[in-house]
């Protein structure tokens, strides 16, 4: 029988995995702020609005990212798996605990020297085969919980995998 279903986890990912575009936006802000104060103190009007225009692009740009990054939520629960994601419309991606196949812990080195890991699950949803919370803190033991949620469920549920290997199967 199955029990109630609890809230285990609520989990955003950390603000390394949009290092990259943090980076590529700062680099943007600091040259085009330079560019525009060089522009202004010359006088070259075009150019300082120009840059003034690339300046405001590269600001929005690292906001769209950092609003992005902090809107996407996973709740993990004893049953399932809720993924939310989006800034002006959203969408929630529900994975069900006995679905899951398979489960992975990857941690590149830059996740390993921040301190933060991905958790990747393969499942037999027909939507999502793959699903993925990346740069997760405490990811070790989203990690175990998960694993732990996925064998309760599936014992509950009378959820049994059946493996077809064809490498066994020989023609006489």
């Amino acid at each position: 029988m199955l029990e109630e279903e609890k809230k285990i986890f609520e989990i955003t990912m950390s603000n390394w995995v949009k290092s990259g575009w943090y980076s590529l936006g700062g680099s943007g802000i600091i040259l085009f702020s330079y560019a525009a104060i060089k522009c202004y103190a010359n006088e070259w009007n075009f150019l300082f609005y120009l840059s003034m225009l690339a300046l405001i692009f590269c600001i929005g740009f690292t906001l769209f990212h950092y609003i992005l990054l902090k809107t996407t939520k996973f709740k993990i629960t004893s049953q399932r798996i809720e993924k939310t994601e989006g800034i002006f419309s959203r969408k929630t991606t529900n994975l069900e605990l006995y679905r899951v196949k398979d489960l992975q812990m990857k941690r590149s080195l830059i996740e390993r020297i921040v301190g933060i890991g991905s958790v990747q699950l393969t499942t037999s949803d027909q939507s999502d085969h793959q699903f993925h919370l990346n740069g997760i803190q405490n990811y070790e033991k989203v990690f175990t919980t998960i694993r732990h949620q996925v064998e309760t469920n599936r014992i509950a549920r009378g959820v049994r995998e059946v493996d077809q290997n064809d490498h066994f199967v020989t023609d006489h």
